[in-house]
């Protein structure tokens, strides 16, 4: 049997959501993908609430709150925008428009989605700013784009990134920036 730590059940149970949504995760499940036995799935958590806990907070942690600090730490508009786009086509796409429906049954899983867009949407609107635009026009484009990024995920499986990329250019086509 195979040993398995913490962060692989994490990002298994992305995994698993992304292609069998929430009714899929399941300790025999995640056991499965990673050749282990159930009492190492009990080893690491005391079960699937905790589960579902820890990977709430992993994808809050690394899908969103790392980005926007590696974001952050670039002063320069026009690199951060480059940044953002990468990092708005590199997100686990299929696997968050899961935890957006699952939110819709799930007040733990909707309360994580809903802080993590209104974390992604202040800091590009702190992005945008940085161009010169009004904090209000600012919230406006932010509001949008990530309007386009949830848009996308629930509609495209598997999402096409380079269409979502070009819907976010176009969407800032105003600002003058070059395409990427």
């Amino acid at each position: 049997m195979a040993r398995a730590n913490r962060a692989g059940y994490l990002e298994s149970a992305l995994e698993v959501l992304a292609e069998a949504g929430s009714e899929g995760l399941t300790v025999s499940e995640l056991c499965s993908r990673l050749g282990v036995t159930k009492g190492s799935f009990y080893h690491h958590f005391s079960g699937m609430p905790e589960l579902v806990t820890a990977l709430l907070g992993f994808w809050e942690e690394e899908r969103s709150r790392r980005l926007i600090a590696a974001s952050a730490a670039e002063p320069e508009p026009l690199t951060r925008f480059k940044l953002l786009l990468n990092i708005a086509a590199g997100l686990p796409h299929e696997a968050e428009a899961a935890l957006r429906a699952w939110g819709r049954s799930n007040a733990e899983v909707r309360a994580v989605v809903e802080r993590v867009d209104q974390e992604r949407e202040r800091h590009l609107t702190e992005s945008l700013q940085l161009f010169g635009l009004a904090e209000d026009r600012a919230r406006l484009r932010a509001r949008t784009a990530i309007a386009i990024l949830v848009g996308t995920q629930q509609r495209e499986y598997p999402v096409d990134v380079e269409g979502l990329r070009a819907m976010l250019e176009d969407q800032n086509a105003t600002l003058d920036l070059p395409r990427t």
